[in-house]
């Protein structure tokens, strides 16, 4: 388990520890995401990308960071939205893609109007939310999402909470970042309300624990 958090606001220490190894971090982490498989990485996208209503195939990209995944979402075409609450990540999406419409936002507390998604993609960064935040963003997704909108979301896999230098953090000593980790009874709870199309467990190839990744849809009405 995980120590208890010694920082006070344990989101602007990621934030901060973000800013501060941005460049570093989209130059040495080529793969960073989906358990460091671009084969994986690739289907997961494919997957989500299918469960797109025809109607509105609008993306928004939670916590897009350097812009590793928007990139992909706009090569095959969709209008998407990057979303991040740090402003060095977002320079640097700003410079891979120029195109690309970004916003530095809290996914806490999403500025965006309802149903206007048909798609929310949170890959590897739900983790860095104290889990008594955690409702504020599932409910934000579920606002700007469509009627059938589809929702990919992944979470590290373990117990309790706080603020971490090795373990999860590993690939920065030393640079605090907070991680929140679910069991996977708890990510299935978590999800309570979405329509469940798709579950993983995939394990943790560089550093920390597994991961679980679930594809979902927001129901329509009836």
């Amino acid at each position: 388990m995980l120590a208890e958090p010694d920082y006070s606001n344990e989101v602007e220490v990621t934030r901060q520890t973000y800013d501060e190894i941005a460049e570093d971090y989209a130059r040495r982490l080529k793969d960073p995401y989906l358990g460091g498989s671009e084969v994986y990485h690739n289907g997961a996208v494919d997957r989500f990308v299918a469960l797109l209503p025809p109607q509105r195939r609008r993306v928004l990209d939670l916590g897009c960071g350097f812009g590793h995944d928007l990139g992909r979402f706009l090569e095959r075409g969709l209008d998407t939205i990057g979303v991040d609450l740090s402003q060095g990540m977002l320079a640097l999406a700003r410079r891979r893609l120029p195109e690309a419409e970004l916003r530095h936002m809290d996914m806490r507390y999403l500025d965006l109007e309802p149903g206007s998604f048909g798609g929310v993609w949170a890959a590897h960064c739900l983790y860095h939310i104290p889990r008594g935040d955690i409702d504020k963003v599932i409910e934000g997704v579920k606002r700007v999402l469509v009627p059938g909108g589809a929702f990919l979301c992944s979470l590290k896999l373990g117990e309790g909470e706080g603020i971490d230098t090795q373990v999860q953090a590993a690939s920065y000593p030393g640079r605090p970042r907070f991680y929140a980790l679910y069991t996977e009874a708890e990510a299935r709870e978590l999800l309570e309300g979405f329509e469940i199309v798709g579950w993983d467990v995939r394990p943790e190839i560089y550093y920390g624990s597994g991961w679980v990744y679930s594809w979902a849809r927001k129901p329509c009405p009836q």
